[in-house]
């Protein structure tokens, strides 16, 4: 009998992980299409205002935003610095190197590699532009991820725990 308590204690806190982890991917995205979002205003800061060279701006930015979004403009930074590949080719490269460590969805990555598509292609006023243009779209995404978040985060965190529970009472 003590083995069943066991084993059922093991499932309920298995699946309550689980459920766990999938509202935890909600709750990282909206962190991580805000910290692009402050990324993106301070290399619109840095373009603006202080007439930055790129490779230097993304390296300033990545190292003090810190996360997924300041390591994605770190090794952007890093790569223009070191090689001598185009600035669409170094973005989406480390947009590639991050896929892992994101929990954007395909619209959020599509958005991030028009932007590097186009960054570096015409003058300062329409580099501004463009980075206004990409936090606008970036700012939609993450309205609408606030509100799967709050649709879907307790959800999945209570899913986990009954989940659990029920599958314990099935098996005792």
């Amino acid at each position: 009998m003590f083995v069943k308590i066991l084993n059922s204690f093991v499932i309920v806190i298995a699946s309550t992980l689980l459920g766990r982890e999938l509202a935890n991917k909600y709750v990282n995205r909206v962190n991580e299409l805000s910290a692009l979002q402050v990324a993106l205003s301070r290399l619109e800061t840095e373009f603006e205002h202080y007439a930055s060279h790129l490779p230097e701006a993304m390296i300033r930015i990545g190292n003090s935003i810190g996360g997924t979004a300041g390591k994605l403009f770190y090794i952007a930074g890093q790569s223009l610095t070191e090689k001598s590949s185009t600035l669409s080719e170094v973005w989406n490269t480390s947009l590639d190197l991050m896929k892992p460590e994101w929990s954007l969805r395909q619209e959020d990555s599509k958005i991030l590699r028009r932007f590097g598509d186009q960054l570096g292609n015409s003058d300062r006023e329409g580099q501004i532009r463009f980075i206004r243009l990409t936090l606008a779209q970036l700012h939609d995404e993450e309205v609408k991820a606030r509100a799967a978040r709050e649709k879907y985060d307790k959800m999945y965190r209570s899913l986990g725990l009954l989940g659990g529970i029920a599958l314990a009472i099935i098996l005792l």
